[in-house]
C-alpha cells in the first residue's frame, strides 16, 4: 500500500547516508553521479519580473545555470531552432508559469512533451485549483508547483527532475504549437530522465527567504463558484496535495481508497478522478454501502437472474455491469457485510462474478474507487473486514483533510456556497462580515464541508440584510467563541452597527486605553503639519510597521512564518521589512 504523499523530499547527491547535508563547497552534486563540472541548465519562464529575479537568484545559488525568458514564445523559438538542427544544447529542466501573453504555459508544455518527451517541465501557477493541477499533468508536466511555494521545495523539485532524466533525445522536426487547445494525453509523471554531462552544486538555502510573496509575484486566485466546476475548492497545502494526487491518479486504472471524515468530499474526489480519466465517457456509478439493507447488497452489486428469489420477476443488471468500462465508487466500504466482501474480492482479482442465482460468469472492466470514514485496519483486527480485501483495496490511499485543519479555505468555500445557495433561492448572494467569517474560521466543523454548506444555505434563508453579521450566525457557531472575539459583545456587531470606515471594520478593542489609536494618529498628523513638517507618511509608515511587526513576533514567540501569516504577508516580505527597519 502506498499513501499518497508529495511531501517526500528527494535524496540529493550532496547528502550523506544518514541524511545530513554536505556543506563543503568543493563537494558537488552530479546528475546521476556524472563526473562533469558543467552546471545543469534551467530555463525559467515567467512574465513577472520580480518573481523571475527571486527564482533566478535562488537557482543560481543552488548551482544551476539559469536562462530566463519573459514569455513561453521566446523559449519555444529556441527549442524550435534545436529541432531544426541548431547546435545549442537542450536545457536539463524547464520551469514555467501558466498564464502569460502570446503562449500559455500549458500549450508550451504540451508542445514540448510531444517533441522532447524526455525533457522535464515543472509548471507553477498562482491559480492553484484542481483544474490547473490536472491540466498540468495532462500536458506532460513532471511536477506542479502552486504559488506561493517554499523555495527549498522548488529547488528540491528541480533537483528531482534533473536526477530522473535518461538521455535526452529530439523526437521530430519542427511544428507550430497549438496555443488554443489543450491535450488529454496523460502525463508520465514517473518517467525517468538523464542528462549525461551535467552537474549540480547543492547549497544550503535555509538562510534564504522561504516563501514567494503572493502579493508581489503571484496573481490572485479567482474564488468564484463558476471557476470550480468540480466543486473541490482549496488553496491550503493539504488540498494542493489532494489536487496533485488527482492529477497523477486520474489516468491510471489503479484502485484508490479515499479516507476521511464524513463530509470531507470523498465522492467529489472520486467523481473528479473519473471525469479526468480515459473512462470519463463511460458511466460513473456511486453506491453507498451503509444505505442498502444487507440482504439486498449482493443483488444491488451483482444483479440477479429471473426467479433467483421471491419477487425476482426479471433478470436485473447489478451496479458492476452498469459501470462496465467506467468507474464504480463504493462509499462507506467498511459497512459492507462480511459475506459480500468475499464476492467482491473475486471481482477485484479477475473481473468476474456471478449474478445472484446465475450459472454463467459475467466479465466486466471496472475501475474501483472505495471510500470510508472508518479505520479499516482496526476493523480487520476486530474481524469485521477481510484482511485480503483490505490489501486489494488499499493500493493507493488518498486521505482527505478535515475542514478544521484548513481554515484558510473557509472564505473561498463560504463564498462558493453562498453564491450557490443564492442561485437556488433566486436571490442576491449575501456577504459575510469579516468578524462573522473569523468566527466561522475558528469553528470546529465536525460535519466538515457538508456542515459549512448547510450553514451557508441557512444564512441565505434566515439572515436579514445583505451582510451576514455575528448575531445572524446559527447558535452552534456562537456557543464557544474564541477569547479574542468574546471581548466584543455580539450585539455590538449587529446589522445596525456596520462600521463606517470606508467599508472596513474597526479593530476589535480589548481596553479603553487603546481603543482610540486612530484619533491619536490623527492628532499627531495635525500637530506635525502645524509644525511645518513634510513627508509625514514616510515618517509614520515605518513606525506603524515596526509596531505591528513587534506585536506579531511577540505573539508568535519569534516564529517568522507565523508572524507573517498574522500580518497577511509572505515570509520574504517580512524578512525584507525586518531588514529595512533594522530589526533583524
Amino acid at each position: 500500500m502506498t499513501e499518497y504523499n508529495d511531501k517526500r523530499t528527494p535524496n540529493s547527491d550532496n547528502q550523506t547516508s544518514n541524511g545530513q547535508a554536505v556543506t563543503d563547497p568543493t563537494i558537488k552534486v552530479t546528475v546521476n553521479n556524472a563526473a562533469d563540472d558543467n552546471p545543469a541548465t534551467l530555463w525559467l519562464i515567467d512574465d513577472d519580473a520580480a518573481l523571475r529575479m527571486v527564482l533566478a537568484d535562488t537557482f543560481e545559488d543552488a548551482g544551476l545555470d539559469v536562462i530566463s525568458f519573459t514569455q513561453a514564445q521566446a523559449a519555444w523559438t529556441r527549442l524550435n531552432d534545436i529541432l531544426q538542427g541548431s547546435a545549442e544544447p537542450l536545457p536539463d529542466v524547464i520551469l514555467t508559469d501558466i498564464r502569460m501573453p502570446m503562449m500559455d504555459g500549458l500549450s508550451f508544455s504540451d508542445w514540448v512533451h510531444k517533441h522532447f518527451p524526455k525533457l522535464p517541465i515543472v509548471i507553477m501557477t498562482a491559480h492553484s485549483d484542481l483544474t490547473s493541477a490536472i491540466n498540468s499533468y495532462q500536458t506532460g508536466a513532471f511536477e506542479y508547483l502552486p504559488k506561493p511555494f517554499d523555495l527549498d521545495d522548488a529547488v528540491a523539485t528541480i533537483y528531482k527532475a534533473i536526477n530522473h532524466q535518461p538521455n535526452m533525445a529530439v523526437k521530430s522536426n519542427t511544428t507550430e504549437p497549438d496555443s488554443a487547445t489543450t491535450t488529454d494525453k496523460p502525463a508520465d509523471s514517473n518517467a525517468t530522465f538523464n542528462t549525461n554531462t551535467k552537474s549540480v552544486r547543492k547549497v544550503n538555502s535555509a538562510n534564504k527567504t522561504n516563501k514567494i510573496n503572493d502579493d508581489k509575484a503571484a496573481v490572485k486566485t479567482d474564488t468564484k463558484a463558476q471557476s470550480n466546476p468540480s466543486g473541490i475548492i482549496g488553496q491550503s497545502q493539504a488540498m494542493q496535495t489532494v489536487f496533485r494526487a488527482i492529477g497523477r491518479l486520474a489516468h491510471s486504472p489503479i484502485t484508490v481508497l479515499i479516507t476521511g471524515e464524513s463530509g470531507t468530499g470523498k465522492e467529489l474526489v472520486a467523481s473528479a478522478l473519473h471525469q479526468h480519466s480515459p473512462r470519463r465517457q463511460q458511466p460513473f456509478i456511486a453506491l453507498n454501502m451503509a444505505a442498502i439493507p444487507h440482504d439486498l447488497i449482493e443483488s444491488e452489486l451483482f444483479g440477479h437472474e429471473k426467479g433467483a428469489f421471491t419477487g425476482a420477476t426479471t433478470t436485473r443488471q447489478g451496479r458492476f455491469e452498469q459501470a462496465d468500462g467506467g468507474t464504480l465508487f463504493l462509499d462507506e466500504i467498511g459497512d459492507m457485510p462480511f459475506s459480500t466482501q468475499t464476492r467482491l474480492l473475486r471481482v477485484l482479482a479477475n473481473g468476474e462474478f456471478y449474478r445472484v442465482g446465475g450459472q454463467q460468469p459475467v466479465k466486466v472492466d471496472v475501475r474501483i474507487i472505495a471510500a470510508t470514514h472508518q479505520n479499516l485496519e482496526e476493523l480487520v483486527k476486530l474481524g469485521r473486514f477481510r484482511e485480503d480485501l483490505f490489501y486489494r483495496l488499499n493500493v493507493i490511499r488518498l486521505p482527505l483533510p478535515p475542514l478544521r485543519t484548513r481554515p484558510e479555505d473557509i472564505p473561498a468555500l463560504a463564498t462558493y456556497f453562498m453564491q450557490r445557495a443564492a442561485e437556488q433561492m433566486n436571490t442576491a448572494p449575501k456577504q459575510l462580515h469579516p468578524t462573522a467569517l473569523q468566527i466561522m474560521q475558528s469553528f470546529e466543523w465536525r460535519g466538515n464541508v457538508r456542515q459549512l454548506e448547510n450553514v451557508c444555505l441557512w444564512l441565505t434563508v434566515m439572515a436579514t440584510g445583505d451582510t451576514v453579521m455575528v448575531d445572524d450566525l446559527p447558535p452552534e457557531l456562537l456557543e464557544n467563541l474564541p477569547s479574542h472575539l468574546e471581548a466584543q459583545p455580539a450585539h455590538s456587531l449587529s446589522s445596525q452597527d456596520i462600521p463606517q470606515n470606508h467599508g472596513q471594520p474597526s479593530p476589535v478593542h480589548h481596553s479603553s486605553d487603546v481603543s482610540n489609536w486612530q484619533q491619536a494618529l490623527a492628532t499627531w498628523a495635525e500637530q506635525s503639519l502645524e509644525q511645518g513638517e513634510t513627508d509625514i507618511l514616510q515618517v509614520a509608515t515605518p513606525e506603524f510597521e515596526r509596531i505591528l511587526l513587534t506585536a506579531a513576533l511577540k505573539h508568535s514567540g519569534g516564529k517568522k512564518i507565523v508572524a507573517a501569516n498574522l500580518l497577511g504577508w509572505g515570509r520574504n516580505t517580512l524578512t525584507r521589512k525586518l531588514q529595512q527597519l533594522d530589526m533583524s
